[in-house]
This record gives structure tokens, C-alpha cells and sequence, in this order.
């Protein structure tokens, strides 16, 4: 009997069952999801140290955030790399010493873009945050040693 009232409902109202179901998923799939078809994310690898006092070029941008948030003298520009990501897609950026950074955009929580970040050595992860950017920001964090100095790394992300 129930079998025969599927038939009959479906002959009653044959666009109903396509319509119902594609909008049982639009409400129950996060609309920023379907909004966000990429991410371009840009990530500046930068070394910062004690030495004589230098900011490069490459981060004039970004200097006066360095110099208020970090209490070192010179920051220098190693690595920098753009990447169209998709929800879920990992980018790679190579760092010194045998490592490598790895960031992934989990999604869209309001208006910020929910990032997974992680550091492998030698294909194991050393390091492993998740952070929250508003679009078309950036934010800078402290990364490993390396040469009388520690690595930064500037994460920009903007909804494409």
C-alpha cells in the first residue's frame, strides 16, 4: 500500500520530489559554503631576527603590524605564494630546514574564513592550529627557529 501511494503521489505532483529535495539540502548545508567556491590565499614566509635593523620591501604592507606585534629588528622576505584554494584543498609552501607549511581552508564561519594550519618536518606535523580570518585580512604568526632568528608567517585570505 505504501508502495502504490509513492506512485500516486508522484503522478500527482512529479516536480514536488526534485524541488523538496534540493531544498532540504540548501537549508541544511551552511549557505557560506556554496558562497565560497575558492579561497585565494597569499602566504609570506619571513625570516625575523635581532641583526641590523631591515624590512623588506616585499613587506612594507605589513611592517608596522610586525613592528608592534614582534620585537625583532630585521624581517626579511624568504618565500611567498598565491593559491586559489577550495573549501577542503590543502596548499603547500616549502619552508627551510626539510619543512614544509600547510594550510587549508576548512570553510566560512559569518564572515571569516576558517583556516587548518600545519607544519610537517620530514613529513611529520611538528606544529597544528586551526585560525579564523576575516576576508581580505591577514594575520601573522611565529613559526620554528632558524638562523639566529624565528620563521613568521603572514596568512592572507580573501573569498573569491
Amino acid at each position: 500500500m505504501v508502495h502504490g501511494g509513492l506512485n500516486v503521489l508522484k503522478r500527482a505532483f512529479p516536480a514536488i520530489t526534485p524541488l523538496a529535495f534540493l531544498v532540504a539540502v540548501l537549508l541544511l548545508v551552511p549557505w557560506d559554503l556554496w558562497a565560497a567556491n575558492s579561497i585565494r590565499t597569499h602566504i609570506r614566509v619571513i625570516h625575523a631576527s635581532t641583526g641590523p635593523a631591515h624590512l623588506d620591501p616585499g613587506l612594507r604592507d605589513v611592517g608596522p603590524e610586525l613592528a608592534s606585534v614582534f620585537k625583532y629588528a630585521s624581517y626579511r622576505l624568504i618565500n611567498e605564494r598565491t593559491m586559489n584554494l577550495s573549501p577542503g584543498k590543502q596548499g603547500r609552501v616549502s619552508l627551510p630546514g626539510a619543512r614544509v607549511l600547510e594550510v587549508v581552508p576548512l570553510g566560512l564561519k559569518g564572515k571569516r574564513i576558517k583556516y587548518k594550519v600545519e607544519i610537517f618536518k620530514h613529513g611529520s606535523p611538528v606544529f597544528t592550529t586551526e585560525i579564523l580570518l576575516r576576508n581580505r585580512s591577514s594575520i601573522t604568526i611565529g613559526g620554528p627557529e632558524f638562523e639566529k632568528g624565528y620563521l613568521l608567517f603572514n596568512i592572507f585570505g580573501e573569498i573569491n
